[in-house]
């Protein structure tokens, strides 16, 4: 007889935790004693954490972590449910925390993790003035070892069919050379300056954009607008400062198609 280890599932249409096990080539489901409310958000960068429940691993977390919409729950076989999150690569301790049947909810208190140590929060400077402070984090598929990060602007106009035609771009450098899965300084934004159109019926658009470090070309489609990120831009009405911390996951979608997902620590 070879009975393995109890693992729990996710259920995707409510996030059940259900508790069960493979005894002699059959699943066996423990008696479920209670259904308790579960949350959690939090942020990782740097290095994956994995969470397990009672000795049994879940989930990868990175980047912003959340159960979304969903509503889910917990399922108490015991009294008590264990859960932790271990450095995926190092397999250390990180963070622990037991839920009771005897609590209405079971919540893990928001978190930061850098890779290195959890926090109740990301740290990050106030802005003076109307500075606008921004810094970077970048994560990179393998092939891309740096990017230059610039404002550019946007020299443009719209088409018979009603498509983006780009005439001319005017970068202002930011950063250069940033190498995957480092913080980059603070940096203050400026905002961008009045230009002079170079031919009749454009407009200005200002964005953040990527290069690719070594070929100097943007980094998808080589085309600046595809490249840009989303982040505020002061602009010359700007009386307020403003701080973002952009943690910038470049990807490759199921099509192979390169994107970047993008996130202000400041806002979690």
């Amino acid at each position: 007889m070879k009975i393995y280890k109890i693992h729990y599932l996710l259920v995707l249409c409510s996030l059940l935790l259900l508790a069960s096990c493979e005894k002699e080539g059959e699943i066996v489901v423990k008696n479920v004693k209670a259904l308790k409310p579960f949350d959690m958000r939090g942020y990782v960068v740097g290095d994956t954490l994995e969470q397990y429940f009672d000795g049994n691993k879940i989930r990868d977390c990175y980047g912003k972590v959340t159960l979304g919409y969903a509503k889910p729950e917990l399922a108490f076989t015991n009294d008590e449910l264990l859960m932790q999150f271990k450095n995926k690569r190092t397999k250390e301790l990180v963070y622990e925390q037991k839920f009771s049947i005897k609590d209405a909810d079971n919540v893990v208190p928001k978190f930061f993790y850098d890779g290195v140590k959890l926090s109740d929060k990301y740290e990050y400077p106030t802005a003076q003035g109307n500075d606008y402070l921004v810094n970077f984090y970048f994560d990179a598929p393998k092939g891309l070892e740096a990017i230059d990060i610039a404002t550019d602007i946007l020299e443009y106009y719209f088409d018979a069919n009603n498509q983006l035609v780009i005439v001319n771009v005017t970068s202002l450098p930011i950063a250069t050379g940033v190498k995957p899965g480092k913080w980059t300084p603070y940096y203050t934004l400026k905002p961008p300056p009045t230009l002079n159109p170079t031919q009749a019926g454009t407009d200005f658009y200002p964005v953040i954009s990527l290069k690719n470090s070594k070929t100097k070309k943007y980094v998808i489609n080589n085309n600046a607008y595809e490249s840009a990120i989303q982040m505020e831009i002061p602009d010359q009405w700007t009386s307020q400062g403003k701080t973002q911390s952009m943690h910038i996951q470049g990807k490759i979608n199921s099509l192979k198609a390169y994107y970047f997902e993008v996130n202000d620590l400041v806002q979690y």
